[in-house]
């Protein structure tokens, strides 16, 4: 820094200070060193008191003991708050929480066993306690058994006795390296096991034809199955035929099946001839059951299911001849199944099996000498297609066979390009390729094609009549060529020339259609539309004399309208169905006709309401491009009949390759398991094939011995979550197995990996909507609708994926900002909307064969990306620069870079169709100059070849390890696509590199429809365009598709004494150019022509690059100053607000201004960085990379010998290369060689600036960094999107974050919710050094976990389990360490522990209803939150320890109660449905009621557990603790369980007694200690005598408040919309025009009145499906909360908003929480607002209830003691008991004392919170089940979610009398708000639902008289932006709109402000339309509050803690009740 010169008075004062400031420090040093040191107090003494806000020296715990520092309120029941802790002489540091947080380790002293300690200041009644512990404070010792329980406890899914064994030595002790030694077994030596695999292996699906997936496996084939029974599963729902007078011949499409003497029915009935359906109960098997319809019910045939036989044989076609049975083997010799039979060893050789066919389903039957008969099984056979095996042919020969079959061959991707094969068979077949720029016409013969080629109903719609008026604002209107010479119009002048003038400019290139959008409307006196005008459409003539009329937007639209074809979708198809009529959707195409007329008498609203249920294709005569067509239509049929350029190469030397685990089945394993098949062709109902991937996964994690790679593969699952919920595809079961498998096969490996696996994932693209997402640029090109990047992946993957929301320390706390003391923030909604651009571009892979795909998709192979769609710009990134950065120029390549060290090649096999590069449409597909032909001679060539003897090998992929020199036509050409290697091709797959968005000496470059761009002339943007003089323009490439730089255009024309061609209009001249280079003439050609990039810069700063080749050329609308709104975010040096803007005049004249925004010059600068070494090593290489250097740069290795001199390496790791010996000091050439995170980097020393110029051409002060982008302007390419996409993914992957943040996340999931902080460092360490160390300090030998990369999984997994906070059992003795168990690992692990087996010879465990009854199940994740939050703190003594506790928000009323009945049930009767089992029915003819416990003849299988001493009561006990409970049991607890054990005479029955016992008490749900201190659990009842519950009935005092979370962020836009009698401005017209595709029509909305008068307008619309709201509005019982939203304190702009209100307020979980809780500062730690309201009504004398309907929910948790804690009430309101048939008549009573009250100082939080949960969730649970018995609506409520939901609160508040309460507060919430997609459809479905939910709730309140007493608010996570998305969805937002309901309302009204500008530069809006909210929900609640009873101030306070912060807005009764 710069040093200034003081004066000596100056000098002397500094000096003074600095030594008296000395003198203070040394003083205080000198008395902490004679500070007392305190030592740990024995065990068993008292607690040592510390003081407070002070400094205490501590000394560290001895060795095995802990010595804790807790924190002991007195309030009530005491409360112990942990602080710090030292354990098993370790050092002292603070306990996770908010507490922990506080406390200031300020010095370990090791090598002295201390530190100093700081404690903060307390409150009255608070102590600082320091205690010590030691095991021998344990009531059941702890053996070594229980050692190695605990740690299988948490390395595995439940410990066996096994497994125990396993880890001892001989003599029954652990070895201290058993455990680490046991890791590295798992980790090294256990093989995974897939899921994908198993299930595969494991399917044996029946078919009736043959599928896309596979063919039936032969009948003469080996393993081809057989039965003897005439029907299957597939049979139910056919007919059959009896024929015959007796016997009968039983047909099936004719095909005979058997034959029988007589068909009884068992109701005595005999059937005869004729047609009879099969029933569903019909069962597979000899004489299993049979059902037929008979007069219209099923009726059971006497017999069962008859026997295959055939008295002659003649009644049937195909019989095979085998004189015996003995290679078909009954299935039961294998899998235990006898109804079936197995070809089993060899394929049969009769001659008839020739002339069978896959293809024929013909019945095959085959006879033996004995008489028997055996019928063919058709079974779906798939292929063994896997990564390392692939189809030798692809599957082409069985796509042949079927006709139906596709090809097998997987597309090739990261996960599988490394192992492709060269095919050698004639019949193989490629993957379709498509590249380039196909596209076809889309006239009527098209769309008649795409009927035939595809069979969906593809129509042109017409008839849709125009309902909006052109002149609207923002409106893009469609116009229509018409002949009408006179064309007349009646709009005023000056409207009727700016339509025109927009149309004369509009680059639409459709012949007859127009969409022209009119920037800011017409004149206002021209903005109402004339109701004619617009019926008969306006006409606007233009200057060349066309007349164009003006027609609906959708007029000649193209949809797939194949969904309105169904039965029940459209009204007249069931009509016309039942009648016998031709559908009258279908009727059209299938009459060859190509349009679809609208009927004049249906209205407009029929078709706005149902459009989006349409797939559009395009406008009639719009040229599409191949790329845009829906996925299911890019198939290659339709590529052939369009002529589009692909290729889909077929026979020998077709490249092959494979999936991972894609197995072929083998039907001699368990046949439960199914593809679900298209068509409800399968023979698996839907439930059960939903089932299919939660029985796989309990299978595994059961019996798989990769237990520990399962357990870390749960844990990634529910990081990375992927929920069904927002799939669709329910019934599938592969794709979700291919995902689930992704952390399977990573578990080990690198997180980056597993980052790009799921980024790429179809399956999360679907679930986070970001699948197809175009951009900006492409979306206006192709549809001239203004539109944004899909924000849903970016802002996921940041938050919930990698690096959370606040910026952390290594150790997991968060980093404080030094002015506000609060944490800074990861990342700002700026950098999700410039990530968002980078997930543009995906698509899912060609449907193929051999994979599930019932919806005709493929969701299995990693995704592609569409250049054309990806956003070319450029993105900030998370720390202050942008994706690229570091990344070399890619004009800085070096010549013939294709033969440098590094150099890579992707072999494509004998197709020359590139698959990562541009491909145009050229004529001659294999022309020789498509590619370079390699030379023999040439090093490369043998490189390609890798000859093995005598013949190439050719590898899938080969990089090049040094330079080589070039060799006959390489050395000509500067770079390569494709070369030609022998008779295959493989594509060069250049470097990663980066263009700067600006540069100087722009050169403009041209195609030959006149398009032109500014050209950098140091890149190779364009080729060459030679002539000789004006004249005979022509092409002198290397190859097809060459590039060149400029320079590199002029010498290529100068070696044929030619130039750069002048014009290009007349296009390549066909006499000069015969070369074949000129069939690439869709490219870009260099001119001399200079060309001007300017600027465009918008009102936040943000810039977007402007192109200015000249006024006679077209631009590109991406980079067109009039149309480009491609801006993103630059750094301004002197602050956001100093730059070029309409405020200041453009920079005071230096820019113009257009359009609103400024468009200035620009001058491109560049120097070098740093000029001395001193500069650079004072640095550290984080900050180098993160704030200096920015452009990457070569290997100096690659430029040669000599080139660069001896490297410098300075102190801080830093290697300089500087340019040769003689280059003195730093240059431009230097180069930095740094290392980070492992990664060796190389960065140029060059800083680029873009300075902006002046009007005059002069250098402003205003200047920004010179960003970087991959993709081209000018020709887009796949790799270079895969490039930016690796680096996107590496960007999050290295940041600082992600190691902290996912320790953190993975510790919660190995068992312990608080981690400290130095456990979250070790684990974080391991992740960033790729490396744990554990040392055996009896050995000294280290056992080292990891690769030593950067981000290495091993060394993560075995740092968490490993830790010493990991395996210290002292740490239990700690009440804060441990968790909640999650629920589905307690089922798991008792499971595994009591040895569960299935019954004989099955495999798949068939569980089925976990989720609903326990809260948790694999593959049932509810969100992208997974099941539970990280941060969750339920209230009560973990909320006030400042505690989390994820798993405690599913452990509901309904999910506990449902837990222990599965439980108990699984130990009684085994899996089954049995008192609510977690087992399927298994013979329905039998009720469980006829079965005692012990009896399993309804089960599928059972704990088969034995102890070893099933007499020792004691023994048994003890044993059961060790497996169950890891030995934490308490020996009280032991005695009260083995005095129940000995009670029992049955051993048997005494074993169930104690493992139901077990698993009621404490210690197996949690994982810590707890001891009971003798007394029973005491719950505060809140009754008062004198409260009967008449004198309750006889009040009129009862009153309640709803809450209804409308989940997922409502865009409440759509629900109260601005319509008329605005003031100062037509705000409908501005809204129509930000909302874009999003906005509701005018027409459609329902009209309401504001009677306030306090709004832009008087006249609002809502939501046309809103009716019953409308009503209830109209009628003065509902009012509206306009932009009302979560925020600190007041602000009315956003220039005075305040820093502390954090923008992750756009995050899910923290807004839900903030907007429940209403309490940002937890003045009232951890409670909601209706918690709240609850306690201070109830500490006021009125009894209080919470209830929340379906899900436990923030806005109810009350503080603990002062009110009922809430109960959670099923959605079905059906009220399960609680263990109905008990083992024990006092088993209750014994349930009740094991969970018994505990000792709050040594007893774990989590322990008590299942006691107190289980024991008030079944007391509430009885009370419930006997106040719902009577308390019946009246009203029917729609059978929906929400309708549900709110029919049972609507009996719960029925029961208010009966419960002898006066105030209830519900929790009710609708979910499916996160509409990032499909927006309008979704929220249509969403608000009919809704309002016909409140229409049913209204009318029964009234019938209950209780309308008055109720009122129902509404809210949202937040709004959803106004600005749409390219999904035709919107992102988060902040302010909303709500409403509330309730017969005490003073109605009619809005409060707070509707935005009175909707636009980026209102004073409200933040960006894409995302409003600050100007009423906060603090406001809404003060006046609910006070109609609720609560009027004291200290009262409403307590509410609404922040309540002053709005003393200017709160509502008061008076405003919102009458």
């Amino acid at each position: 820094k710069e040093i200034k010169l003081l004066n000596v008075s100056s000098l002397f004062a500094m000096m003074r200070k600095l030594f008296w400031n000395n003198v203070q420090v040394l003083l205080l040093l000198l008395r902490l060193a004679h500070a007392a040191t305190r030592n740990c107090p024995p065990v068993g003494d008292g607690p040592i008191v510390l003081p407070h806000n002070t400094t205490d020296r501590i000394m560290y715990s001895p060795s095995n003991r802990l010595c804790l520092i807790t924190k002991i309120r007195g309030d009530g029941q005491q409360q112990v708050i942990p602080v710090a802790r030292s354990y098993d002489g370790n050092g002292w540091y603070p306990t996770a929480g908010g507490l922990g947080e506080q406390v200031s380790i300020a010095k370990q002293i090791s090598s002295r066993n201390r530190a100093d300690v700081y404690l903060p200041l307390l409150a009255d009644g608070e102590s600082y306690h320091l205690t010590s512990h030691d095991l021998s404070e344990r009531s059941a010792p702890l053996s070594d058994r229980d050692m190695a329980s605990r740690f299988l406890e948490q390395a595995t899914f439940g410990p066996t006795s096994q497994g125990i064994d396993e880890l001892l030595d001989e003599n029954s002790v652990i070895n201290a390296s058993a455990f680490p030694l046991w890791v590295r077994d798992q980790i090294e030596n256990q093989d995974p096991t897939f899921h994908r695999k198993l299930f595969r292996e494991n399917t044996a699906t029946q078919i009736r034809t043959n599928y896309r997936p596979g063919l039936q496996l032969h009948p003469c084939k080996e393993k081809s199955i057989w039965r003897n029974y005439a029907f299957g599963y597939m049979d139910r729902f056919l007919y059959m035929e009896l024929s015959g007078e007796g016997p009968y011949t039983i047909s099936v499409y004719g095909h005979p099946r058997t034959t029988v003497d007589a068909f009884e029915l068992e109701n005595g009935n005999v059937l005869t001839a004729g047609s009879y359906e099969i029933c569903k109960r019909t069962s597979a098997g000899l004489n299993a059951r049979l059902e037929v319809k008979v007069g219209g019910s099923c009726e059971g045939v006497l017999g069962g299911n008859p026997p295959v036989y055939f008295p002659s044989g003649e009644e049937i076609s195909t019989v095979l001849e085998v004189p015996t049975s003995e290679n078909f083997l009954p299935l039961d010799a294998i899998i235990g199944e006898p109804r079936d039979y197995v070809q089993n060893g060899v394929e049969l050789t009769d001659p008839s099996c020739e002339a069978i066919s896959e293809a024929d389903f013909t019945p095959v039957f085959v006879k033996f000498d004995n008489g028997e008969w055996l019928i063919h099984d058709n079974r779906l056979a798939v292929q063994d297609n896997t990564v390392e095996n692939p189809l030798s042919d692809g599957g082409g020969k069985d796509a042949l066979t079927s006709g139906v079959m596709q090809c097998s061959n997987v597309p090739k991707t990261f996960l599988n390009s490394h192992s492709c094969k060269v095919s050698k068979e004639l019949s193989a077949c490629g993957t379709f390729q498509f590249q380039g720029s196909g596209s076809f016409s889309l006239d009527a013969v098209a769309i008649q094609d795409l009927f035939r080629l595809t069979k969906k109903y593809v129509y042109a719609i017409d008839g849709l009549r125009p309902d909006v008026s052109p002149c609207e604002l923002g409106v893009t209107s469609r116009w229509e060529l018409i002949n009408d010479e006179a064309c007349e119009n009646d709009l005023d002048d000056s409207s009727n020339q700016r339509i025109k003038m927009r149309m004369e400019r509009s680059s639409d290139r459709n012949t007859f259609l127009k969409d022209v959008y009119v920037k800011g409307g017409c004149d206002v006196a021209s903005t109402t539309p004339n109701p004619e005008i617009m019926d008969d459409g306006v006409k606007i003539k233009l200057t060349n004399g066309e007349c164009w009329q003006h027609v609906h937007k959708n007029h000649l639209d193209v949809f797939d309208m194949t969904y309105w074809t169904k039965r029940d979708t459209h009204p007249g198809n069931k009509v016309a169905a039942d009648a016998g009529r031709p559908n009258p959707i279908k009727k059209f195409a299938q009459n060859g006709d190509a349009f679809l007329l609208y009927p004049d008498w249906h209205p407009m609203s029929r078709w706005d309401d149902h459009k989006e249920l349409f797939q559009k294709i395009g406008r009639l005569g719009d040229e599409i491009a191949f790329q845009d067509l829906p996925n299911y239509m890019r198939i290659e049929t339709v590529a052939e009949n369009f002529g589009i350029v692909g290729t889909s190469p077929s026979g020998e030397g077709v490249l092959v390759c494979g999936s991972p685990n894609e197995v072929a089945n083998d039907l001699t394993l368990n046949r439960e398991l199914s593809f679900s098949l298209r068509k409800n062709h399968n023979d698996k109902e839907t439930d059960q094939l939903q089932r299919q991937k939660k029985q796989v996964w309990a299978t595994i994690v059961l019996s798989a011995k990769d237990q520990l790679r399962q357990k870390f593969t749960w844990a990634l699952s529910q990081i990375l979550a992927l929920t069904p919920l927002q799939i669709d595809s329910v019934i599938e079961t592969e794709p979700y197995l291919s995902y689930y498998d992704i952390f399977v096969r990573n578990a080990f490996g690198s997180y980056l990996d597993i980052l790009r696996e799921v980024s790429y994932s179809p399956m999360m693209s679907e679930m986070l909507t970001f699948l197809r997402s175009k951009s900006t640029a492409y979306v206006w090109e192709t549809e001239r609708t203004h539109v944004f990047a899909d924000e849903n992946f970016a802002r996921e993957i940041m938050q919930l994926f990698s690096v959370g929301t606040t910026l952390l320390n290594m150790d997991g706390t968060p980093k404080l900002d030094a002015t506000t003391n609060l944490p800074i923030e990861t990342y700002s909604n700026d950098e999700i909307e410039s990530l968002a651009r980078a997930w543009t571009g995906f698509d899912r892979q060609r449907i193929r064969g051999n994979i599930e795909d019932y919806y005709e998709v493929n969701r299995v192979d990693p995704m592609k990306i569409i250049a054309d769609w990806r956003d070319f710009f450029p993105k900030i990134n998370m720390i202050g620069g942008y994706i690229g950065d570091g990344v070399k120029l890619c004009s800085d390549a070096q010549e013939q870079e294709f033969l440098k060290k590094g150099a890579k090649y992707r072999l494509l096999g004998s197709s020359t169709m590139p698959e990562l590069h541009k491909e145009f449409d050229f004529d001659q597909i294999e022309s020789p100059q498509r590619q370079l032909v390699l030379d023999v001679s040439s090093p490369l060539y043998s490189k390609l070849c890798s000859a093995a003897d005598g013949e190439c090998s050719f590898p899938a992929e080969v990089e090049l390890s040094n330079n080589f020199d070039c060799t006959t036509v390489e050395c000509a050409a500067n770079s390569v696509r494709i070369v030609k290697v022998g008779e295959m091709f493989y594509e060069y797959m250049k470097e990663p590199c980066v263009e700067p968005l600006f540069y100087n000496n722009a050169k403009t470059i041209k195609s030959l429809n006149n398009l032109a761009l500014c050209g950098n002339p140091t890149m190779t943007h364009a080729s060459e365009a030679c002539c000789e003089g004006d004249y005979g323009a022509s092409r002198k490439c290397n190859y097809l598709g060459e590039r060149l730089t400029y320079d590199g255009a002029i010498a290529r024309c100068g070696e044929y004494n030619q130039d750069l061609c002048p014009s290009l209009v007349d296009g390549l001249d066909p006499v000069s150019c015969q070369d074949e280079c000129c069939q690439d003439n869709q490219d870009y050609f260099w001119s001399n022509e200079s060309c001007t990039l300017k600027v465009k810069i918008d009102s936040e700063g943000k810039v977007a690059v402007v192109h200015l080749p000249g006024d006679q050329y077209d631009v590109p609308s991406h980079v067109q100053q009039q149309d480009t709104m491609n801006f993103f975010r630059v750094n301004w040096p002197n602050g956001d607000s100093s730059y070029p803007s309409p405020s200041n005049n453009c920079g005071d004249g230096a820019c113009e201004l257009v359009d609103d925004q400024c468009v200035c010059g620009i001058s491109v600068q560049e120097g070098k960085k740093f000029y001395k070494d001193r500069n650079v090593k004072r640095k550290s290489i984080e900050v180098l990379i993160r704030d200096h250097l920015y452009i990457g740069s070569h290997d100096p290795a690659t430029f040669g010998p000599g080139v660069y001199a001896t490297p410098l390496t300075l102190s801080n790791g830093v290697t300089v290369h500087h340019k040769n010996a003689t280059t003195v000091g730093y240059t431009t050439d230097t180069i930095f060689e740094l290392t980070y995170h492992g990664e060796t980097r190389f960065y140029r020393n060059v800083e680029s600036s873009v300075t902006i110029l002046s009007a005059s051409g002069g250098v402003t002060s205003w200047s920004f960094r010179n960003p970087p982008h991959f993709m081209s302007l000018s020709r887009p390419e796949r790799l270079d999107a895969y490039y930016e996409t690796e680096e996107v993914l590496k960007h999050y992957f290295h940041h600082p974050n992600t190691a902290p943040f996912l320790a953190v996340r993975l510790i919660q999931r190995f068992g312990i919710s608080n981690p400290s902080p130095p456990y979250v460092e070790a684990v974080a360490r391991a992740f960033v050094n790729g490396v744990y160390e554990w040392n055996d300090d009896e050995t000294g030998e280290p056992i080292t976990f990891g690769l030593s990369k950067y981000g290495d999984l091993a060394a993560t997994s075995a740092a968490i389990i490993l830790d010493s906070e990991a395996r210290s059992p002292l740490l239990e003795l700690d009440p804060s360490f441990g968790s909640l168990k999650e629920p589905v690992l307690k089922l798991i692990g008792f499971m595994r522990s009591m040895e569960y087996a299935n019954d004989e010879g099955k495999e798949i465990v068939p569980l089925k209803g976990v989720n609903n009854k326990i809260g948790q199940m694999a593959h049932d994740i509810p969100s992208v939150f997974s099941f539970f939050l990280s941060e969750y703190s339920p209230s009560g003594p973990i909320k006030s320890s400042s505690l989390v506790s994820p798993e405690a928000m599913v452990y509901t009323a309904p999910n506990v109660i449902g837990l222990l009945n599965g439980m108990f049930s699984l130990i009684k009767w085994g899996l089954s449905d049995c008192e609510y089992g977690f087992g399927p029915d298994k013979d329905w003819t039998r009720g469980c009621h006829r079965y005692s416990e012990g009896n399993y003849i309804k089960s599928w299988g059972r704990p088969m557990f034995e102890p070893y001493s099933l007499t020792d009561a004691n023994a048994a006990i003890d044993e059961l603790a060790t497996l169950l409970t890891g030995g934490r049991l308490s020996q009280e607890r032991r005695d009260i369980i083995a005095l129940a054990y000995a009670s029992k005479t049955d051993a048997s029955a005494a074993l169930r007694l104690a493992q139901q016992l077990i698993l009621a008490s404490p210690e197996y749900h949690s994982t810590n200690l707890n001891n009971l201190n003798g007394e029973q659990r005491v719950f505060q009842e809140f009754t008062k005598p004198q409260r009967k519950a008449q004198e309750v009935q006889e009040s009129t005092s009862y009153k309640t408040v709803i809450y209804l979370m409308l989940r997922g962020g409502c865009d409440s836009y759509s629900l109260l919309v601005p319509h008329s009698q605005c003031h100062g401005k037509e705000m409908y017209n501005e809204y129509k025009e930000i909302r874009g595709e999003l906005a509701l029509n005018k027409t459609d909305l329902l009209e309401i009145d504001d009677l306030s008068h306090s709004q832009i307008c008087d006249k609002f619309g809502l939501h046309p499906k809103f009716t019953a709201l409308r009503d209830i509005y109209e009628a003065g019982d509902a009012v509206l909360f306009a932009n009302t939203g979560h925020t600190y304190e007041d602000f009315q702009d956003k220039n005075e908003r305040p820093s502390r209100d954090p923008m992750h307020s756009f995050a899910h979980n923290l807004q839900q929480t903030r907007v429940q809780r209403v309490d940002p500062f937890e003045e009232v730690l951890g409670t909601g607002v209706l918690g709240r309201m609850a306690d201070v009504v109830n500490m006021n004398g009125m009894l209080s209830n919470s209830f929340s309907i379906a899900d436990s929910a923030v806005v109810l948790e009350n503080t603990l003691g002062q009110s009922k804690k809430q109960v959670t009430v099923s959605s079905d309101g059906v009220m399960k008991p609680f263990n109905p048939r008990p083992s024990t008549p006092d088993m209750w009573n014994l349930i009740e004392e094991l969970n018994g009250a505990t000792d709050t100082t040594t007893s774990g939080v989590f322990g008590e919170e299942w006691s107190s949960t289980l024991l008030q969730s079944v007391k509430e649970n009885e009370d419930l089940i006997n106040a719902l018995a009577n308390a019946q609506t009246t009203v029917n409520f729609p059978a929906t979610d929400i309708g549900d939901r709110l029919k049972v609160l609507s009996r719960v508040i029925k029961s208010h009398t009966d419960r002898g309460v006066e105030r209830d507060v519900f929790s009710v919430s609708q979910g499916g708000y996160d509409t990032h997609s499909n927006n309008l459809a979704s929220i249509e479905i969403l608000f009919q639902e809704l309002n016909e939910a409140l229409l049913a709730f209204k009318d029964e309140m009234v019938e209950q008289n209780e309308w008055d007493n109720v009122v129902l608010v509404s809210a949202s996570d937040f709004a959803r932006t106004l600005t749409p998305n390219s999904k035709n969805g919107a992102d988060h937002a902040w302010g909303g709109n709500y409403f509330a309901i309730g017969g005490a309302l003073n109605g009619t009204r809005i409060f707070g402000e509707y935005p009175h500008d909707l636009t980026d530069d209102g004073p409200l809006v933040i960006g894409r339309g995302r409003t600050l909210p100007t009423l906060s929900w603090d406001s809404v609640w003060h006046g609910v509050a006070e109609w609720f009873g609560i009027t004291a101030e200290d009262d409403l306070d307590t509410v609404i803690p922040n309540r002053q912060e709005f003393e200017h807005e709160l509502l008061f009764r008076g405003d919102l009740f009458e």
